[in-house]
């Protein structure tokens, strides 16, 4: 099995020291529940974001762990908005005040094994899975530096190793057995690939043998030639990225299901795939309206067959 990300040993070492009190609790001790007329503790968990969390608590916790200092840092002040009309299907907003505009946008909800093609004893297993997820900085524009990856409107924050591991520390507060989600891009499953693995072997062969075919090319320009589908087998046929279901897994019955031979067998299969880069298709379909203004370093003008001459309409 490939070796995936551990957790921050610092994020670690935070989580055993927030307790349920610091996470349920709220910003106005003086008056009692039954005082405002809204219950018990015990009544009111389930209006708790996976029964554990109140927006104070979510705060307070994202505080501790330093994120919401970090976010500061590149973009100004943020407020965290929390939607829970359905309080197992939360929706967390980091809104930037500056830029009138979400600088993280997570939606979660709690399901099962089944959902993610987990069958028998582990199709029951409770798991935390990312419906969307968004981190971008809206006051930065791309440069050749850094050019747009597919689905990306503004440049990222570079956050989401410390996100990820605090949505890991969630599902293990929550009592899930993994954080789950499906990459909906080549490139989004890149980044994701340092806390997960996909369910299917085959599948992580796959895209393991996509990410040897662009050895020798910047990540970004690979993510637009899968994303293009320039991407060619063996027989010059087309090979596209599909999106399946990743697992982060935290229990041991998780982790040993994608550590068997089955599983393995099925990734090196799939790894040995000759994949190709048709770069004559990749110079037709690219989108060079989307890329940042100037011409492109020259490695990179001379695989897409960059014309500086060409009409300025291209850009």
């Amino acid at each position: 099995m490939p070796r995936t990300q551990p957790i921050n040993t610092r994020f670690r070492r935070i989580y055993q020291h927030l307790s349920g009190a610091d996470l349920a609790g709220s910003e106005s001790p003086e008056l009692s529940l039954e005082d405002l007329g809204l219950g018990t503790p015990q009544q009111l968990r389930g209006e708790l974001v996976f029964g554990t969390y109140s927006p104070e608590g979510l705060e307070r916790a994202l505080r501790a762990y330093g994120l919401i200092q970090r976010v500061e840092e590149r973009v100004g002040p943020v407020e965290l908005r929390v939607q829970c009309e359905d309080p197992y299907r939360p929706r967390l907003v980091l809104w930037s005040r500056r830029f009138y505009a979400p600088v993280a946008d997570l939606c979660l909800r709690k399901t099962i094994g089944a959902e993610v093609g987990l069958d028998d004893a582990l199709a029951t297993a409770p798991l935390l899975y990312v419906d969307s997820l968004l981190l971008q900085h809206p006051g930065r524009t791309f440069d050749w530096n850094r050019p747009p990856l597919p689905g990306q409107s503004h440049p990222g924050l570079a956050l989401s190793g410390p996100i990820l591991d605090l949505l890991l520390l969630m599902a293990r507060r929550i009592g899930a057995e993994a954080l789950a989600l499906i990459p909906t891009t080549f490139s989004a499953a890149c980044v994701y690939e340092r806390r997960f693995l996909f369910v299917d072997g085959a599948a992580q062969g796959r895209f393991l043998a996509f990410k040897g075919a662009g050895q020798q090319r910047p990540r970004w320009l690979l993510a637009w030639a899968v994303e293009l589908g320039c991407m060619r087998d063996a027989r010059g046929q087309p090979v596209p990225f599909m999106p399946t279901p990743m697992l982060s897994p935290l229990s041991r019955r998780l982790i040993q299901h994608l550590d068997t031979r089955e599983w393995d067998d099925a990734l090196q299969v799939g790894a040995r795939q000759p994949l190709a880069l048709d770069e004559e298709a990749l110079q037709q379909r690219f989108p060079w309206e989307r890329m940042p203004p100037g011409p492109p370093p020259e490695r990179v003008a001379e695989l897409l067959g960059y014309d500086p001459l060409a009409p300025v309409a291209m850009h």
